[in-house]
């Protein structure tokens, strides 16, 4: 190879390189602020998400300020019946924000998350969960 195309090479990586973003990075699950969150939006949940008692548990993705953006799966108990949901959700302070159903879900993720969390979110394989 000449050197002219050591130098191309070098441009092609540096650019290819410089334009990648490392993975988004979730809270420290072991930290006692997140587990005291985590604690807050399992007591705050079932009320919203199953309209009535029922059991949470919750996976914080991150907070922004008053924000904190979640995955909960959660389950209602009552007379022999067993119902649940499990969704990423926005919590805003005590108010809760889902996404929508179908093809509602991608535009109303994007909506709720900041853009590499939405990502992610979007690329779920089943890790973000509970």
């Amino acid at each position: 190879m000449t050197r002219r195309h050591f130098v191309w090479l070098g441009l092609a990586i540096g650019l290819l390189a410089g334009c990648s973003e490392p993975p988004y990075r979730f809270p420290d699950r072991s930290a006692t602020d997140v587990q005291a969150e985590e604690e807050r939006l399992a007591a705050l949940l079932p009320g919203v998400l199953l309209g009535g008692p029922g059991t949470c548990e919750v996976r914080l993705l991150g907070r922004d300020a008053s924000t904190s953006f979640a995955w909960a799966h959660c389950e209602a108990l009552g007379a022999g019946l067993v119902s649940g949901v499990s969704t990423p959700v926005r919590v805003d302070g005590d108010r809760v924000t889902q996404p929508g159903d179908g093809s509602e879900y991608s535009a109303s993720v994007r909506r709720m998350f900041p853009e590499r969390l939405a990502e992610a979110v979007l690329d779920d394989d089943g890790s973000l969960r509970p």
